[in-house]
C-alpha cells in the first residue's frame, strides 16, 4: 500500500527525519484558516495514492495568504489521474541550495540504499541516461547499514565532506524506517539540501507491504479507511487488480509483475515513461478478468495524463484467444476509446487464434514485444507509429 504523502512525512517524522512545517485540511475554508499563522510562500499539494502528481497539476505555490483559498479550491475540485482530491497537505516553502535523491528499497532477495546527486520532477532522465549521477549502496540485512558504505557513497557523487555527517544520519534513518514498519520503498525525493547544511525531507513516498499488515495495525487501518472511502481503490481491490501508479504518459497492461516490470524499465531506455502498470495475474486466476480488463481500459482512457496504452499478455497457461475476445468486448463498448492509441503484444498459447480475431475487429497486434514498445513510444513523442 502506498502511503499518502502526509501519512508518509508522519512516519519520517516518528524516525527523526525533519521535513517542512505542513497541515492536513479537506476544504478550502479550512485551507484558509489552518494557514494562517503560516510564513508564504506556501507549497498546496493534492494528497492523492500516486507519483507525478506535479506534473499532472496537483502541486501549486501560493504566494500570498490572499490565495491560499482560490488555489485549494481549484485543487479540491480536480481528479489527479482518476483520483479525486479529498484532501490538501499546505507546507511553507524552504529555501534549497540542492535537491538530491535518497531511497531504501527491497530489490528482490536484496536490500538497497540509493542516493542521487539530483532529485526532484525531472529524477527518472538521471536513472536512465547519467548513471554516475546514483550510487548504490547494497545493506547486509543482519548487519545493517555502514557509515563508511554511505560516505563512500557520498565521496562518489562528490558532495561536500562536511554534509557527509547530515547525509549519513538521514541515510540511517531511512534504512530504520524500511525495516522496522514493513516497508517494500521509503523515498525521499527530492531530499532538500538547505543554505545552513540542514536536510529536508520535501516530499515522502513509503510503499509498505500489505502482507504484514497484522504487524503494522495503524496502516491496516488506514487501508481499510481508504476502501470505504475511495471507489477506485475499492473497484481495484473487489477486482483483484494490482495497480501501480507511476508518473509517465503511457499505461501498461500486463500479465505478470516480472514482466511488467521489465517493459517498464524498456520505455524508460526507449525515452519515455510508463504512467501506470496495471498486472492481471490475480485478475484472471480469480475468474474476473472480463470486468477487470474493462475497468482498467475504462480507468486509462478517462486518464488524460495517458496517451498511449500498452496491452501485454505474453502466457503459457492462459488461451490468448479468449483473451482477445475479452479485450474486443472491452474495447467495443465505447467508441471513443479508439481514438486512443492502443499497442498490443500477445505471445503464448494460441496466438495465431489470438492474433487473428484482433485482426478481423480492426485491431494492429505487433509482431513481438519491442514493436509494441517501441510503437507507444515514438506515439507519445509525437513520431509516426
Amino acid at each position: 500500500m502506498l502511503l499518502l504523502e502526509h501519512e508518509g512525512k508522519a512516519v519520517l517524522q516518528e524516525f527523526g527525519i525533519p521535513t517542512p512545517r505542513g497541515v492536513v485540511v479537506a476544504d478550502a475554508a479550512e485551507a484558509a484558516a489552518a494557514s494562517a499563522g503560516m510564513r508564504p510562500p506556501l507549497m498546496i499539494k493534492a494528497q492523492v495514492p500516486l507519483g507525478g502528481r506535479g506534473k499532472a497539476g496537483g502541486i501549486r505555490e501560493a504566494a500570498t495568504l490572499e490565495v491560499v483559498t482560490d488555489v485549494a479550491a481549484e485543487l479540491l475540485a480536480k481528479k489527479i489521474k482518476g483520483h479525486p482530491v479529498s484532501a490538501l497537505l499546505i507546507e511553507e516553502a524552504v529555501s534549497i541550495a540542492h535537491e538530491r535523491y535518497m531511497a531504501a528499497m527491497i530489490d528482490g532477495e536484496r536490500m538497497l540504499l540509493l542516493i542521487g546527486r539530483h532529485g526532484g520532477v525531472e529524477v527518472e532522465a538521471y536513472f536512465g541516461g547519467q548513471k554516475d549521477s546514483f550510487e548504490t549502496v547494497t545493506i547486509d540485512p543482519s548487519y545493517g547499514l555502514s557509515p563508511y558504505q554511505v560516505r563512500l557513497a557520498l565521496e562518489k557523487l562528490e558532495i561536500a565532506p562536511h554534509l557527509w555527517t547530515a547525509y549519513a544520519d538521514v541515510a540511517d534513518r531511512v534504512v530504520r524506517l524500511l525495516r522496522g514498519r514493513d516497508a517494500t520503498l521509503v523515498e525521499i525525493n527530492p531530499l532538500a539540501e538547505l543554505p545552513d547544511g540542514s536536510l529536508r525531507a520535501l516530499d515522502a513516498r513509503i510503499d509498505v507491504d500489505s502482507g504484514a499488515f497484522f504487524r503494522q495495525p495503524k496502516f491496516a487501518a488506514i487501508e481499510r479507511s481508504r476502501v470505504a472511502t475511495d471507489g477506485l481503490t475499492r473497484r481495484m481491490k473487489e477486482l483483484e487488480v494490482q495497480y501501480v501508479p507511476l508518473a509517465g504518459n503511457i499505461g501498461l497492461v500486463s500479465s505478470g509483475a516480472g514482466c511488467g516490470v521489465t517493459i517498464i524499465d524498456w520505455l524508460t531506455r526507449e525515452g519515455a515513461s510508463a504512467a501506470a502498470f496495471v498486472d492481471l495475474d490475480y485478475t484472471i486466476m480469480s475468474g474476473k478478468i472480463e470486468p477487470g480488463l474493462r475497468f482498467v481500459l475504462d480507468h486509462f482512457c478517462d486518464d488524460p495524463a495517458i496517451e498511449a496504452i500498452v496491452v501485454n499478455f505474453t502466457t503459457c497457461g492462459l488461451r490468448l484467444d479468449s483473451i482477445a475476445e475479452t479485450l474486443i468486448e472491452a474495447l467495443s463498448e465505447r467508441t471513443s476509446r479508439r481514438g486512443k492509441p492502443l499497442f498490443f503484444n500477445l505471445q503464448g498459447n494460441r496466438a495465431t487464434l489470438a492474433h487473428d480475431l484482433m485482426r478481423s475487429a480492426g485491431y494492429v497486434v505487433a509482431q513481438t514485444l519491442g514493436d509494441a514498445v517501441r510503437g507507444a513510444v515514438r506515439q507519445v513523442q509525437g513520431a509516426p507509429a
